[in-house]
């Protein structure tokens, strides 16, 4: 019997602290991090302070964990894990901006990409944010080098084609389209903006 309740006690702690950070997540891509405050996730969550200070023992490693916890999946999950299934990594590239496009909500127009967002506020103020962000930047830099590289070995990419420098101007491409939509609050700069990264990508072709 008490083995069955150890059981469920860990798994109500584990639910506890996957909602206090969905919330987190959620506040910050709303006010950022400096705009984050720790009384208002508990209010959302219905949560007491001492149900927070089980998990987190301060509003720093609430965030820390939310960058390593939630943000990471999350790009890996849209950005990282679909360039593995590409044959043809043009013909991938190219069908995952159109799924970004149409995956995009009113609500993301609003509040940009959680990353992008992120790095411009907190890697000058805090090292260890810092390092933390650059290593998803670095996962998924890395991740677009090797399907590059794939689709040259494969015959798919022209040879003359540096896989590290596409590769960062790709990355750096999909957040800028991202942050025009968030200034403007609408998606016109996806279109116009990606009908070119479009032109750029279909110039890879053998």
């Amino acid at each position: 019997m008490s083995v069955a309740i150890d059981k469920v006690s860990v798994r109500n702690a584990d639910a506890t602290r996957q909602k206090i950070l969905d919330i987190a997540f959620e506040e910050i891509l709303l006010k950022g991090y400096q705009g984050l405050r720790v009384d208002g996730v508990l209010k959302k969550a219905a949560l007491t302070k001492g149900a927070f200070y089980h998990h987190f023992s301060s509003k720093k490693e609430l965030g820390l964990a939310v960058i390593d916890e939630v943000l990471k999946p999350w790009v890996e999950e849209r950005w990282i894990e679909p360039l593995e299934d590409f044959k043809n990594p043009i013909d991938g590239l190219i069908e995952l901006f159109h799924e970004a496009r149409d995956e995009i909500t009113v609500k993301e127009l609003h509040t940009g990409c959680p990353l992008n967002n992120l790095t411009q506020e907190m890697s000058p103020l805090d090292e260890s944010f810092r390092t933390r962000i650059a290593g998803i930047w670095d996962d998924w830099h890395n991740a677009l080098v090797k399907t590059l590289e794939r689709g040259q070995k494969d015959g798919y990419i022209r040879a003359s084609a540096k896989p590290n420098n596409v590769a960062r101007f790709l990355n750096a491409a999909v957040e800028g389209i991202i942050g025009q939509c968030k200034c403007y609050m609408d998606d016109k700069a996806f279109y116009e903006a990606g009908e070119c990264l479009q032109d750029y990508v279909e110039g890879l072709r053998t």
